[in-house]
């Protein structure tokens, strides 16, 4: 049980790592899953509560099974997204990627470092995130959008 717990703890890493920037949506499926699980994480209880407020308002409205299924579809929602993130984080990034990759490392600290040989062995997803959020702070929201590197 401890390793979907740990799952969701990388995710939960994974989601604060990926950097907020529109050009990423149409690059990447996990702009999309960090939006929607983000929403769902701030929405599910607001929800979990108007549906208990609804039984106690009207009490005949929903019986408990009803309710019982709500709440757990409700708490599915961001664990679901969570997990889906975790195993992502620790997927290594396709050979399309390496060469993108690279180049953005190069671009980042090819001036920084005297040309240090920064890319690891074999990148994560999670690098990858953490490595654009790093040139969106450094290069500003614009940093991709002049498609040098798309």
């Amino acid at each position: 049980m401890s390793i979907f717990f740990d799952v969701i703890r990388q995710g939960d890493k994974y989601l604060q790592s990926w950097p907020k920037q529109r050009v990423l949506n149409c690059l990447f499926i996990d702009s999309k899953i960090v939006y929607y699980t983000r929403l769902s994480i701030k929405l599910a209880p607001a929800f979990m509560f108007l549906i208990v407020a609804l039984n106690i308002i009207h009490p005949g409205l929903f019986t408990g099974p009803v309710i019982f299924t709500f709440i757990l579809f409700l708490l599915g929602l961001p664990v679901q997204g969570l997990y889906w993130l975790g195993k992502r984080s620790t997927t290594l990034l396709p050979k399309q990627l390496l060469d993108w990759y690279g180049a953005i490392q190069e671009k980042l600290y090819g001036h920084l470092r005297d040309n240090q040989q920064v890319m690891r062995q074999h990148p994560s997803y999670l690098d990858l995130a953490l490595l654009l959020k790093k040139a969106f702070k450094i290069g500003g929201d614009k940093f991709l959008q002049h498609n040098e590197l798309i």
